[in-house]
């Protein structure tokens, strides 16, 4: 099969089922698994397809997410990239900053890896505010209702306590970037809590993982496309990327 029709029939592929595994690719082309990677990294250089982590999603077909994982079955998927984006997210972090931190496991994965001086933290995250603490790291955790499943505080009184902050960082999760749709969440109060926090920020950054792109969840939090994403690939030049580059195995 010349490399022509190869990438191709990839595409067709892709954009027939949504979103699709590397494993499933090589198998309905009956090439190997080293020669889809080296495909869909061609692929996604030329916008033709996004390449996740293990698979690749259509540009074409925006796939739609409505429901959200606990954050410990979130903790267990894509470590090695959350671990990547937390350290070089936790660099732009300088003594006497004024952090905002969302919650979501990629904004914690920067906790481990901070080391200026003289900080303050403002959060709505239970984990977020946990972690902190053990580190010695002066924290103020916003009042408002608990979400279990993220583990994080969200209604009016988490939206009207941000007035008071004026952040010189923050660092935010996301659950979908499309760019028609920005970034996106499946809980309007979260959105809320993102969007005022966004406002309080001079400079804020999202930190998501591969897996993200592409993604359109229920609630629309931003559609800048100015803010800066940190992640482990470029996936989307309708957005500031800050890392382009990800070594997979």
């Amino acid at each position: 099969m010349l490399k022509e029709e190869r990438l191709g029939k990839i595409i067709d592929l892709v954009n027939k089922r949504g979103t699709v595994k590397t494993r499933e690719i090589a198998e309905a082309l009956g090439i190997s698994l080293a020669t889809v990677r080296r495909d869909l990294n061609e692929l996604d250089s030329l916008n033709k397809i996004h390449k996740i982590f293990g698979g690749a999603n259509s540009i074409k077909n925006a796939q739609y997410i409505t429901t959200e994982e606990d954050m410990t079955s979130k903790a267990t998927l894509n470590i090695e990239e959350k671990v990547f984006i937390g350290k070089y997210g936790a660099s732009f972090i300088k003594d006497n900053d004024f952090v905002y931190l969302d919650s979501g496991t990629s904004v914690e994965a920067m906790i481990p890896y901070i080391k200026a001086n003289n900080l303050k933290f403002v959060t709505n995250s239970i984990t977020c505010a946990k972690k902190l603490a053990l580190i010695n790291q002066n924290v103020f955790i916003l009042p408002g209702n608990l979400k279990g499943p993220t583990e994080s505080l969200l209604g009016p009184a988490t939206t009207d306590f941000l007035d008071n902050f004026n952040f010189t960082l923050g660092f935010f999760g996301t659950n979908g970037i499309h760019k028609e749709t920005g970034f996106s969440t499946p809980d309007i109060n979260e959105a809320m809590v993102k969007r005022k926090a966004l406002s309080r920020c001079k400079k804020a950054f999202i930190l998501a993982d591969s897996s993200k792109f592409g993604l359109v969840s229920q609630v629309s939090f931003s559609k800048d496309p100015k803010l800066k994403i940190i992640t482990s690939k470029k996936k989307d030049t309708s957005y500031e990327i800050l890392i382009k580059t990800y070594k997979e195995d």
